[in-house]
């Protein structure tokens, strides 16, 4: 007589299938921030450099010096995945606002961007997994602006309300048909999102052809638990 399998079997098998899929999900989720986002940016430097090679060809030397560090980052940051050696300390090197005015700074030396940004969160407040999410979500934001919507003019707002991290995106783009991108067809604004569900938060985008693109962030603040004193019941 056959014997049956035990069900905990069953479950052990979609348990491992389960995470199998979560693993290649975290895998495309990292090579599309870490590696494709630094590839965009190389690809936007190249199209200055054909720019400068024109108009002004001594430029090109230094925006070339530029192009060989990114991609020699695109690198580093491949072998990282591919090794997976990444660490949560690699991550609180500097500060949300740190990183993000560095990376706007290359935007506006390199794109001519117009940029007004204010950050009203103080140093160190976000939680390291809401400050990882917070700032890819939006890097691909702003590259989505420079590289799909051309935008020439950048606004970004960050700020801490009573119960809410808060930021707000917008630039003068061509914006886009929201519905023709719902539902997965654009791979930038699903990642967005997933990286801001990842924190419980809310990310809503509110844009038309012609009338520029503006994406709102809301994550909301987890209240720490208070440990108990002695005087309190319940303690020992």
């Amino acid at each position: 007589m056959k014997k049956k399998q035990p069900k905990n079997v069953d479950l052990q098998n979609n348990t491992a299938t389960a995470a199998v899929l979560e693993e290649r999900r975290r895998i495309h989720r990292e090579l599309h921030d870490r590696v494709l986002q630094l590839l965009s940016s190389i690809r936007l430097r190249a199209e200055v450099c054909r720019r400068e090679l024109t108009e002004h060809p001594e430029a090109l030397e230094q925006e070339l010096q530029t192009i060989e560090r990114t991609t020699d980052k695109a690198i580093t940051e491949i072998r990282l995945l591919l090794a997976d050696s990444q660490t949560q300390s690699d991550l609180i090197a500097g500060t949300l606002e740190r990183r993000l005015r560095e990376e706007l700074e290359i935007f506006r030396a390199r794109a001519g961007l117009k940029l007004d940004f204010q950050c009203e969160i103080s140093p160190h407040s976000l939680p390291l997994e809401v400050e990882r999410e917070l700032y890819f979500a939006l890097r691909e934001g702003v590259i989505n602006a420079i590289r799909h919507s051309r935008a020439t003019e950048l606004k970004l707002r960050l700020s801490r309300e009573r119960n809410t991290y808060r930021a707000t995106l917008q630039d003068n783009g061509s914006g886009f048909d929201f519905a023709a991108t719902e539902g997965g067809s654009h791979y930038g604004l699903r990642i967005m999102r997933e990286r801001i569900q990842n924190v419980d938060g809310h990310l809503a985008i509110d844009t038309a052809p012609g009338k520029g693109t503006r994406v709102s962030i809301d994550i909301p603040i987890k209240k720490k638990k208070r440990e108990r004193t002695l005087n309190e019941p319940g303690s020992d």
